[in-house]
């Protein structure tokens, strides 16, 4: 009996020994941040009021991340008259205590109840007229107007669209204050309106390119661009008769290729290289006499002329061979007839910017099994055939107008001719960035030096290089 007594009672003790055991660490408990609670997003439950206000503070006076569009801005607190009121925020801890009166809160501390979660906002404030300013600085240095593309005559380059925007200070202000006032989210992307887009880029802007380059030209210019992937066509005044010169062997070389009965023998082949690459007029003759017009070299210009009306290109003419002195008739075509300008053309040979640079794209198209050659003559032209006419025109080397605007190594499919007061140029020119047609022609009433349009032709060159490859 005795011994069960004294085992109640040191029950007893030891129960009482816990309980003001547990008492006095429930006391420390309630003079802690309560399990649950969060400030400004910090998970503060445990911590002393102490350690959690320098937590706080230490996490609200980090910079605030502002993400305009792809530009980041850093925001200091103080540069925007931010304060944390750590006292105050410790009183909205203290109304939460206040919530839970000792006793059941000590039966909860027994039992391990775990209090719902609660969030305390941070007391703090800031200088808004101050925010307003530091928004309207970054609105002034990176708000824009809408840019449209646009080309550098200068650098020979182009510079992109891009789209209006405006920082909307009015909807971004929220956003900053929230952020300014979190310990976690210390990132805001502001609202920033944006215009519709600008205008796509396109052969359009080769137009201000060469009116840059071409400024102090004092004479007459034409010039004819051809995406050969697109189809987008660039022309300025490439409808103008010019004299043929040696780029009308074009011609002569396809109608040469249409009336070989298969690949050429060693003699054509020297002579068509000869005409392509050395601007032979007496072996261009040869062609015309004896590949072309069955011993006549009249009848060659006749096949030659025909050809070049039935394919469309119909301001495109050889009166005579090269180097005749008699011209038998004047041969009218739209292009020549026109009173608003004139460039005096050969009436011997003619043609224009925009004939020459489809008759290329005709041969490119060809080498690919289509286009209007094939269509024309199934029976008597191949790819095979059209293929040798870029390779023979590739070999055509001379270091300047369209070939000196472009890198070395690129391969330039060209002829070029001059006389005394024309010079022209006309190729396709194979590139990373998509192959093209470019035909440029210059003409200077009375005389053209070639210290002027030469480096002039290989500016537009580079610049067209660049359009495509930018």
């Amino acid at each position: 009996m005795r011994t069960s007594r004294f085992t109640i009672l040191v029950i007893l003790i030891v129960a009482m020994l816990v309980f003001v055991y547990k008492l006095n660490d429930y006391r420390a408990y309630r003079n802690q941040i309560p399990q649950g609670v969060s400030l400004a997003g910090i998970p503060m439950g445990g911590k002393w009021e102490t350690e959690a206000m320098q937590l706080l503070g230490e996490a609200v006076s980090e910079p605030v991340k502002l993400n305009y569009l792809n530009e980041t801005i850093l925001l200091h607190p103080q540069d925007v008259g931010f304060q944390f009121q750590a006292e105050e925020t410790l009183e909205q801890v203290n109304k939460l205590k206040a919530e839970t009166s000792f006793w059941p809160g000590f039966a909860d501390y027994l039992l391990s109840d775990e209090p719902p979660p609660v969030d305390i906002p941070l007391q703090a404030n800031h200088d808004e007229e101050q925010l307003k300013d530091f928004l309207a600085a970054i609105a002034d240095e990176y708000d824009r107007p809408l840019q449209e593309p646009d080309a550098n005559p200068n650098a020979l380059t182009f510079v992109p669209g891009q789209r209006a925007q405006q920082l909307d200070i009015a909807a971004s202000l929220p956003l900053v204050a929230n952020a300014l006032n979190s310990a976690i989210v210390r990132e805001v992307d502001l609202a920033v309106n944006l215009g519709p887009p600008p205008r796509q880029p396109g052969l359009w802007m080769m137009g201000q390119m060469i009116e840059g380059i071409l400024a102090d030209f004092p004479g007459f210019y034409s010039i004819y661009i051809k995406d050969l992937a697109s189809g987008e066509e660039f022309s300025d005044d490439a409808d103008v008769a010019y004299a043929g010169m040696s780029i009308l062997k074009i011609a002569i070389m396809t109608e040469a290729y249409r009336h070989l009965d298969g690949p050429p023998d060693a003699d054509t082949t020297k002579i068509l290289t000869e005409t392509m690459t050395l601007s032979g007029n007496f072996t261009a003759n040869l062609l015309l006499r004896d590949t072309i017009g069955d011993g006549d070299a009249y009848q060659g210009v006749r096949r030659l002329n025909e050809t070049m009306k039935l394919i469309g290109l119909v301001n495109t003419f050889m009166a005579t061979p090269y180097d005749e002195d008699v011209l038998p008739q004047h041969i009218s075509t739209p292009a020549n007839q026109r009173t608003d300008v004139s460039t005096n053309p050969d009436p011997f040979m003619q043609t224009t910017p925009q004939d020459m640079g489809r008759l290329l794209e005709m041969i490119y198209q060809c080498a690919d099994g289509g286009g209007t050659l094939i269509a024309a003559y199934p029976d008597e032209l191949t790819p095979d055939e059209c293929q040798a006419m870029l390779d023979m025109m590739s070999q055509n080397r001379i270091g300047a107008l369209i070939e000196a605007g472009v890198p070395e190594g690129t391969r330039v499919a060209h002829k070029h001719g001059w006389v005394g007061d024309t010079h022209g140029d006309a190729g396709i020119v194979f590139t990373p960035g998509g192959d093209y047609v470019l035909c440029v022609y210059l003409y200077h009433k009375d005389w053209l030096e070639w210290e002027v349009s030469s480096p002039l032709m290989a500016r537009i060159s580079e610049a067209t290089y660049n359009y495509f490859n930018r």
